[in-house]
């Protein structure tokens, strides 16, 4: 959906509804309230995870947080650089969900994972869970996203202090899954009216465990390649009350991510030693002004200035038999490959609220905007000369929006409107292309969508209360999928500057409740997107060099697909039982698939069934837990190309954990995952591998390219841990 400038003023316009509507009918409603304790029910649900919960669970990196919401799972590509790739909510993943830390979006997600063996640059590799408050998790269409939103919040000062004027705690941690230890620092002090704090973590570890046992060199080694890695994490925070109604803050934070891979699992006969040094860096700051009032038509209202840099520099060295020829320095018969990456981003985001209550109706308005400004940029160094993987380019995104929830006795009615434009300028200084025809060509891209949503929801009674969601969905298309032209020789990958942003219409209809003992939700979603993404296979179209076209069969380039269709169901509960006593599960199903020329074949992102079951004692002084998890085998016929050997099977796991408080001020806590050692494959971690629609090959991180598949006899390499356990202990002060 295209948008005029009338259309974006018309939207502009709409942000002052619920002001406006207030004041018009203020002489008509002698009594209309502020109500700023009330909590106001919504038909949109989203998740909040904590961070006692992400203590409780020793969480080392984003994926071991998240792992027990049901329709979600984060990508940590197995057999590559990559890390914490992006997070996948009922069959969407990449930059299809949007990510953000306090409010500003992290860095694009790599969007062709072939790349994976040069450079780790997944985007849950730019946090730390140490720093994280909560969590929000919303499934539903909104902003930049077709697949929700991960909204990470980290800790204040007010968080650390609980009510003192000065506190702090130390915490120490290991986890036998990549042998890694942590140790984190925190401290706050309240003086007058500022307060402010500081957050320190150092990590260190070795690569994460499998279930392979051959070693040795080469595609049949099945153990993990030996990695060495740690990271320095920094987080400060300072606010001044310049009164009773009014709050500036300063944020600044930092991170430091160093890894070393020794990949043996690519030795061949061509090169016999490849090494790899990853370095991923983060720098924000951001000036903030809270406001926070009890009348008028703002009850409060947050907006905030900041500026953004992450970068990722690596380097793979290899040794060839024979000799080889590189630009850069070399030892031997050694060859280097050079990766950087670097997005440096400046914006401003406003969010404000408004609770109003008269005459049976109560409402409760959010509305705001943002504005941001990327100068992205890449390098790669191999063979040839310095190219850009990417070409550099300066994009432009922003976004409005007003939601409200209007609650009439039992009914309530949620609705919303959102405004987005994005508009990228790629630089052709440096980018080159090396075919003889225009696939890649550079052009400015600039679009926008109005994307509205409506929630209608009955409250029966607190444990009956039925409801139905409808919400557009907008993504334009990512840089990388616009202007790239990546070719280490064997494959390439082409940007597509005719690419269409992706939309979607999704339907969810459930029914939830909630009181003092119970809480549960049972829901099902249709969700029907237009212009889908996916990667294809045209080398029959493309007229390379012919030093390229002896060797190169497979390559990609980002086109849009017809239509895609992802449906399924999820369900929950929990139970109170008994006093401290509570027992818990979820399930999770999805379907979907994606049509081109008429023809429907699966999606391999959709993840097959899973089902969770959890029983756990909770009091001041201990607790303890017992975790069932069970997923189902991802069928053949969901499968893309299903002739490609497919390791996945159902599997059972049962994890165990449980912590001690001897004293209020010292906790000690224990788990062990998967305690009957099972050997399984996460299609989450798989799924990268399996090929496109119309790639007709998948490779995987161990390959150069060559198109080297997942076989019956290297699965084991892509197998996720065994047992594990971690331990953790944590004194505040």
């Amino acid at each position: 959906m295209r948008c005029s400038p009338k259309i974006i003023a018309l939207a502009i316009s709409c942000m002052s509804f619920p002001a406006v509507g207030y004041a018009e009918g203020e002489a008509h409603l002698p009594t209309v309230n502020v109500d700023a304790e009330r909590a106001m029910p919504t038909a949109f649900k989203d998740t909040k995870i904590k961070a006692d919960a992400i203590e409780k669970k020793g969480a080392v990196d984003l994926k071991t947080a998240l792992k027990d919401i049901p329709g979600v799972e984060v990508l940590d590509t197995q057999g590559t650089r990559q890390g914490n790739d992006s997070v996948n909510i009922r069959g969407l993943s990449g930059n299809r969900v949007a990510m953000s830390i306090d409010g500003i979006d992290l860095p694009e997600a790599n969007e062709m994972k072939h790349t994976g063996q040069y450079a780790i640059f997944g985007r849950g590799n730019f946090m730390d869970v140490s720093a994280l408050s909560s969590v929000d998790i919303s499934k539903n269409a909104r902003g930049f996203g077709l697949g929700g939103v991960v909204a990470m919040h980290t800790l204040t000062a007010d968080e650390i202090l609980q009510g003192e004027d000065q506190g702090g705690y130390v915490d120490t941690q290991y986890n036998s899954v990549d042998k890694s230890t942590a140790v984190t620092g925190a401290a706050a002090l309240k003086n007058g009216d500022w307060r402010g704090m500081v957050l320190s973590t150092y990590r260190k570890g070795d690569e994460s465990d499998n279930r392979g046992e051959i070693g040795g060199r080469g595609a049949l080694r099945t153990k993990s390649d030996p990695v060495d890695h740690n990271s320095r994490y920094f987080l400060t925070k300072h606010e001044f009350d310049i009164n009773d109604k009014n709050t500036i803050n300063f944020t600044a934070e930092y991170l430091s991510r160093n890894q070393w891979t020794d990949s043996l699992s690519q030795a061949n006969k061509t090169y016999t030693d490849v090494r790899g040094t990853d370095d991923n860096k983060k720098t924000r700051f951001s000036l903030g002004h809270d406001f926070h009032g009890n009348e008028g038509l703002i009850h409060e209202g947050t907006t905030q200035i900041y500026w953004q840099q992450t970068k990722t520099d690596s380097v793979t060295h290899r040794d060839y038999v024979r000799g080889c020829t590189s630009l850069l320095p070399s030892i031997k018969n050694r060859c280097a490959f050079e990766f950087n990456n670097q997005d440096k981003v400046w914006g401003l985001t406003t969010d404000w609220r408004a609770h109003f209550d008269g005459n049976g109706l109560y409402q409760d308005w959010r509305y705001g905007l943002s504005f941001a400004r990327h100068e992205l940029s890449s390098d790669w160094q191999g063979y040839y000369a310095r190219s850009k993987p990417n070409a550099d380019n300066k994009t432009i995104r922003a976004s409005m929006y007003v939601d409200g929830d209007l609650q009439w006795g039992n009914l309530i009615v949620s609705p919303g409107l959102s405004a987005h434009y994005y508009n990228m300028n790629p630089s052709d200084s440096g980018f080159f292309t090396g075919t003889t025809n225009s696939i890649s060509d550079l052009r400015k891209k600039h679009q926008g969508a109005i994307t509205p949503r409506l929630g209608i929801s009955y409250r029966f009674a607190p444990l009956l209360m039925p409801y139905f969601q409808y919400a557009r969905g907008f993504n334009a298309p990512s840089a990388q999928q616009l202007a790239s032209s990546w070719n280490p020789g064997n494959y390439s990958s082409w940007g597509n500057p005719n690419l269409k942003a992706e939309t979607a219409n999704n339907f969810e209809l459930g029914i939830r409740g909630k009181n003092s003992v119970l809480e549960y939700g049972i829901a099902g979603f249709d969700n029907h997107y237009k212009n889908f993404i996916d990667y294809v296979n045209i080398a029959d179209q493309v007229a390379l060099p012919a030093v390229w076209s002896r060797y190169q069969t497979l390559v990609l380039q980002a086109q849009n697909f017809s239509k895609a269709h992802i449906y399924g169901g999820e369900a929950y509960a929990r139970w109170n039982f008994a006093p401290d006593w509570k027992v818990s599960g979820s399930l999770a199903y999805s379907r979907g698939s994606i049509r081109q020329d008429g023809i429907d074949q699966p999606l391999n992102s959709v993840m097959p069934v899973k089902v969770k079951l959890g029983l756990a004692y909770d009091k001041d002084v201990w607790g303890a837990n017992l975790d069932f998890t069970y997923a189902a085998k991802k069928d053949e016929s969901d499968v893309q190309n299903a002739g490609y050997y497919n390791p996945s099977r159902s599997y059972a796991l049962v994890d165990l954990g449980g912590y001690w408080k001897p004293t209020r001020h010292l906790s000690f806590r224990v788990g062990v995952n998967n305690v009957f050692n099972q050997k399984y494959w996460n299609w989450a971690d798989i799924a990268y591998m399996m090929p496109n629609v119309n790639s007709q090959a998948g490779t995987s991180g161990q390959s150069d390219g060559s198109a080297t598949k997942l076989t019956k006899d290297n699965a084991d390499f892509y197998s996720a841990p065994g047992r594990t356990f971690n331990v953790g202990l944590r004194y505040t002060f």
